[in-house]
């Protein structure tokens, strides 16, 4: 191994010294994905047609490959993805079954027979999160509840929100955590506590660092009493309608009798003989004895005979 990096830092070197301008390398970042094979792209560009004698390539300052007379000194999960890159000029490295520590820059020296050219490039990682792992707890009312959410294996860092059954954001309620683990990929723990037991179920949903919804976990209550107290509150709200319309219908058929009755009022005869009224009461009253009296002295006067 020692004997490796004296050798690398000596190609280096000299690499640094006599470069030739008209060998060139492009190369183009890349983006790798965590327990899978992961390419780091880097072709051989010139006009020319020159040999390729020796590929070196090296992550941080450690060498992790080196290529040399048709022979490969592979550092592990590191080779050339081309088995024919003397020919296709192609020195792309094929970095097997990726980890999150092989994230960040990668340097290539070529040795050719008209000289010698070096350059970097960049491989990004990414971890999908696992599925997440929720749990709840219930306060002996009911009413409140305690929920957690748990995702793990993921990077770069992601976040964790909280919606109801009504798909209300309540992410601001909770407490997110993120611990990074010794492969250095990340931890999400989420805490939102003393939620509205009423509004269930809820929803703990994972994002990546670009936002995008990786999983998500529906968190369904064991309640009895809340179920008894939804039905109650619909069965009243039910009850109270039903009045509600029942006194409609019976205020219209009220209505309705009333102009009715007017109608018929409006179109019956008129009697020829008038109803006797309360307020001729002079009909019923007995006579007066002392009325007769008088009427009967005026009738005498009026049928005294004339004296001859």
């Amino acid at each position: 191994m020692a004997s490796i990096t004296i050798l690398s830092a000596v190609i280096f070197s000299i690499a640094v010294l006599s470069s030739a301008d008209f060998v060139t390398v492009k190369c183009h970042s890349s983006i790798g994905y965590a327990g899978q094979p992961s390419k780091l792209h880097c072709v051989l560009k010139t006009e020319e047609s020159p040999e390729i004698e020796q590929v070196f390539w090296r992550y941080e300052d450690n060498v992790v490959l080196i290529v040399k007379d048709d022979a490969e000194t592979e550092q592990g999960r590191f080779k050339l993805a081309d088995a024919a890159w003397r020919t296709s000029k192609d020195i792309s490295l094929l970095v097997g079954h990726t980890k999150i520590s092989d994230q960040g820059r990668y340097g290539y020296t070529v040795v050719t027979n008209m000289g010698i050219t070096t350059g970097e490039t960049r491989l990004d990682v990414k971890a999908t999160y696992s599925q997440p792992v929720t749990t709840y707890k219930l306060d002996k009312d009911e009413k409140k509840v305690d929920l957690t959410c748990t995702a793990k294996g993921g990077y770069p860092k992601g976040a964790i929100h909280w919606f109801d059954g009504h798909d209300t954001n309540w992410t601001r309620g909770a407490q997110t955590t993120v611990t990074e683990e010794a492969d250095k990929s990340f931890t999400l723990h989420s805490t939102y506590t003393s939620a509205d037991a009423s509004y269930a179920p809820y929803r703990c949903v994972v994002f990546n660092s670009e936002w995008k919804e990786e999983g998500k976990e529906s968190v369904e209550l064991d309640i009895t009493r809340i179920s008894k107290l939804s039905s109650s509150v619909e069965t009243k709200h039910i009850a109270a309608g039903v009045v509600v319309i029942g006194s409609l219908i019976c205020g219209l058929l009220v209505a309705l009798l009333i102009c009715k009755r007017r109608s018929q009022n409006a179109l019956r005869r008129p009697s020829t003989q008038p109803m006797l009224r309360l307020e001729h009461q002079d009909y019923f009253d007995p006579p007066d004895p002392e009325a007769g009296k008088e009427l009967k002295m005026e009738a005498d006067k009026d049928v005294e005979p004339k004296s001859l």
